[in-house]
C-alpha cells in the first residue's frame, strides 16, 4: 500500500491547474482504485490532509490561490451533498492533485466537397455530367489532456484507501464562471464513484 508522501511529484503544477478548463462538449473519463480491505461504511466525517503530510509543491502552484480555492470548495460541497460532514476528528482525509500531458489525435477521412467531371452510361448511350470526387485527408490535432486526482486517505496510517481520477481535454479559452462549472462537473463525476460499491 502506498504512503501518501509517495503520491505527489513537484513538476508542472501551474500548467496542470489549467487542466480542468476543458471543452464543454467533452465527457469526463473517470477511473478509480481502492483498498478492498478498507471499511468504507465507517466513513462519515472528513477533513483536508494536513500540509505537513504532503510534499512541498512548487511556488507557482501555491501562488495560484484562485484555482486551489475553486477546487477545494467544489470537493467540500460535493462530499457534503453526498452525506459526509466536515470534522476536526475525521474518519478520512481528502486531498487532490492535477496532472496534464500532451496528446495527439490523428484522423483520416474522405472529403467529398470537390466537384469534377464524370461519365455515366445507360443502355447504349453515354452522358457527361458533374459528380462529387473524394479525396482522403488527414488531420493532426494536438491538445492538452488534464486529469484531476482526488485521494481519500486513512488519517491514522496516512495510507491511500481510495483514488479517483477524472480526465478531460483542455479548451482554447474559458472564463471564471465557466471554470467554476467545469470544476464542479469534474469533481462530481469523480466523487459519484465514492465510496466504492461492494463487489
Amino acid at each position: 500500500m502506498m504512503k501518501i508522501r509517495q503520491l505527489f511529484n513537484k513538476k508542472g503544477y501551474l500548467v496542470a491547474l489549467l487542466s480542468l478548463a476543458v471543452t464543454a462538449c467533452s465527457t469526463v473519463k473517470v477511473s478509480t482504485d481502492y483498498d478492498q480491505s478498507a471499511d468504507f461504511t465507517a466513513l462519515k466525517g472528513f477533513n483536508w490532509l494536513p500540509k505537513s503530510a504532503t510534499v512541498e509543491k512548487e511556488n507557482t502552484y501555491l501562488n495560484n490561490r484562485i484555482m486551489d480555492v475553486r477546487i477545494t470548495k467544489a470537493i467540500d460541497k460535493q462530499l457534503i451533498a453526498q452525506g459526509f460532514s466536515s470534522s476536526t476528528a475525521p474518519d478520512f482525509y481528502v486531498n487532490y492533485s492535477i496532472t496534464s500531458e500532451k496528446k495527439t489525435n490523428i484522423r483520416t477521412y474522405d472529403n467529398y466537397s470537390d466537384y469534377g467531371p464524370s461519365w455515366g452510361w445507360g443502355i447504349g448511350y453515354g452522358h457527361r455530367g458533374m459528380s462529387l470526387s473524394a479525396r482522403t485527408e488527414t488531420r493532426i490535432d494536438e491538445y492538452q489532456q488534464g486529469s484531476l486526482v482526488i485521494d481519500v486517505i486513512d488519517p491514522t496510517s496516512l495510507e491511500l484507501i481510495w483514488r479517483g481520477i477524472g480526465s478531460k481535454r483542455l479548451p482554447e479559452s474559458t472564463d471564471a464562471a465557466e471554470m467554476d462549472k467545469l470544476v464542479a462537473d469534474v469533481v462530481k463525476s469523480i466523487l459519484s464513484k465514492f465510496p466504492p460499491k461492494a463487489p
